[in-house]
C-alpha cells in the first residue's frame, strides 16, 4: 500500500514505517500530485497530519488543482486540523487554480466554526474566485444564515458582483432564504441593484418572500 493510501485510510503504523524506511515518502507525489498530508487531511486523521508535519511535511504543498492541506480541511470540516496547520504557518489566503481559497470552501459547505478560526487568523473574505464571487456569495446562496453573519462581521463586501452582477442578495432571493436575505439587508444590501440582466434582487423574490421582507420593513 501506498503513504498515500495509508494516510487516507488512517493506517498510522504503516505510514510510519513507510518513512522510516524512506523519509522521501514524506514529500512523494501520487497521480493528483498530492502528498501523504494532503490524504490524512482529507481523512480527517489528525495523528497522522501531526506526525507528518513534525518529520517535515510541507503545509504549503499544492496538488494539480492547486489545494493546500488548509482547503482540504475546510472542506471537509476539520476544525482541529485547520486549528493544526495554520499554526505551522500555512497560507491562509491561498488560492486554487479556480482561485478560491479555504474560506469558500468552508462557506460553501456551512462550515461554521471552521469559518470562524480562518477568519480569527486572518482570512481575508474579500478575496474572490475566478466567477469573482466571495465566500459571502457561496454561504448567502445556501441559506447558511449564520455564516453569513460571520463573514459580515469580519468585513465582507456586501454588495459585491459576482461575474454576471449577482450580489449575495441576489442568490438569495432566488434561492428563498429569506432569513438570509434579512440579515443581508439589515448589514446595507441594495435590494434594488441590478445584475447583468437587469434584474434587482426584487425581482427575484417570491410573492411570499416579499411579503417576509414586508413585514420586517423592506418594501417589496
Amino acid at each position: 500500500m501506498s503513504i498515500h493510501n495509508a494516510a487516507l485510510e488512517g493506517k498510522f503504523g504503516l505510514v510510519k514505517q513507510l518513512v522510516e524506511q524512506d523519509r522521501n515518502a514524506i514529500t512523494a507525489r501520487d497521480e493528483d500530485d498530492r502528498q501523504a498530508l494532503h490524504w490524512a487531511v482529507s481523512g480527517k486523521h489528525q495523528d497522522i497530519v501531526e506526525y507528518l508535519l513534525e518529520h517535515g511535511a510541507p503545509v504549503i504543498s499544492k496538488d494539480e488543482a492547486g489545494w493546500t492541506p488548509l482547503h482540504i480541511a475546510a472542506s471537509v470540516g476539520s476544525a482541529d486540523i485547520a486549528t493544526l496547520l495554520l499554526k505551522k504557518n500555512a497560507d491562509i489566503n491561498a488560492r486554487t487554480e479556480s482561485g478560491t481559497t479555504a474560506l469558500h470552501y468552508a462557506a460553501s459547505k456551512n462550515h461554521l466554526e471552521v469559518a470562524r478560526i480562518l477568519l480569527e487568523y486572518g482570512a481575508d473574505p474579500k478575496l474572490d474566485d475566478d466567477n469573482h464571487q466571495v465566500p459571502l456569495h457561496r454561504a448567502a446562496v445556501r441559506g447558511y444564515t449564520a455564516l453569513v453573519k460571520a463573514l459580515i462581521e469580519k468585513g465582507s463586501r456586501i454588495n459585491s458582483p459576482d461575474s454576471v452582477r449577482n450580489t449575495p442578495l441576489h442568490l438569495a432571493c432566488q434561492e428563498e432564504h429569506g432569513e438570509t436575505a434579512l440579515v443581508l439587508l439589515e448589514a446595507g444590501a441594495d435590494l434594488d441593484r441590478q445584475n447583468g440582466e437587469g434584474q434587482s434582487p426584487l425581482d427575484y423574490c417570491s410573492a411570499n418572500l416579499k411579503q417576509f421582507l414586508k413585514s420586517h420593513g423592506y418594501e417589496a
